[in-house]
């Protein structure tokens, strides 16, 4: 997955040996109420198949936009309460290394000098060998969250057998082109005969237009589905190229 960094080096220093014990996790099962628990009952929870803990609210100045985003590869929909949460949303959506992920379905809550901390972890996700990982976004102008909060996930992840990874949302050129690929993620169901000619196509990298005119299909119908293939990771391209309609493109 390129826009995440590797799971080590969060910390600067220890959590302390019973901070997990110190954090309550808040979470909701499908339909029903919010529940409560330690961090060490969050073991084996799956937690990317939940919604949010309550749904975001937008407000005055904020940053971005709910989006209620349907996921291509199972029947769940991801309410992402951010720009930056959506094109998050967008990379897992596209990689197939992840089975399935949510957005904020745990907030943890801590008291720490006095006051009561929250703070929603951006993203819970399970990868298809069943390793469950949290994801939260760095801030735009930093290269960590702040050490206090990652201190607190880690130790909770230790008790709950997570792994934890910083990580930037997709942006520049491969941002807009998930962007414009998430458009076509979605098959027709009569895509099997057209789809096969399009493979042969493409045994060589071709444009996709070109590629397109050689299956013998017709070129609006032909590019429609290249790039629903191009999202099923049935032809591939290079990411650091604009999706044109002449964007060079190979059978996987």
């Amino acid at each position: 997955m390129s826009a995440v960094e590797g799971p080590g080096g969060l910390l600067v220093g220890k959590a302390g040996p019973s901070m997990e014990r110190e954090v309550v996790a808040q979470y909701r099962e499908p339909y029903g109420p919010v529940r409560a628990c330690d961090a060490d009952r969050l073991r084996g929870l799956a937690l990317e198949e939940f919604g949010p803990v309550t749904e975001p609210v937008p407000y005055r100045g904020r940053k971005g936009i709910i989006t209620y985003w349907p996921v291509a590869s199972r029947e769940q929909t991801v309410v992402c309460g951010s720009l930056r949460q959506w094109r998050l949303a967008l990379e897992l959506d596209f990689e197939p290394a992840w089975a399935a992920f949510s957005a904020s379905p745990v907030e943890l809550r801590w008291r720490a000098n006095g006051r009561l901390r929250r703070w929603r972890p951006d993203f819970v996700a399970r990868t298809l060998d069943g390793v469950r990982e949290v994801l939260v976004l760095k801030p735009l102008s930093e290269e960590s969250l702040p050490v206090a909060r990652l201190q607190i996930l880690e130790a909770v992840a230790r008790a709950a057998g997570w792994r934890v990874r910083q990580v930037r949302e997709p942006s520049g050129l491969r941002g807009r082109n998930l962007a414009w690929l998430a458009g076509y993620r979605f098959g027709t169901g009569d895509e099997d005969g057209r789809g096969q000619a399009l493979l042969d196509a493409f045994r060589e990298p071709t444009g996709l237009r070109a590629g397109v005119a050689a299956s013998g299909l017709d070129e609006l119908t032909g590019l429609d589905l290249a790039y629903r293939m191009l999202w099923q990771r049935q032809l591939l391209f290079d990411d650091c190229q604009p999706l044109l309609p002449d964007a060079v493109a190979w059978t996987a």
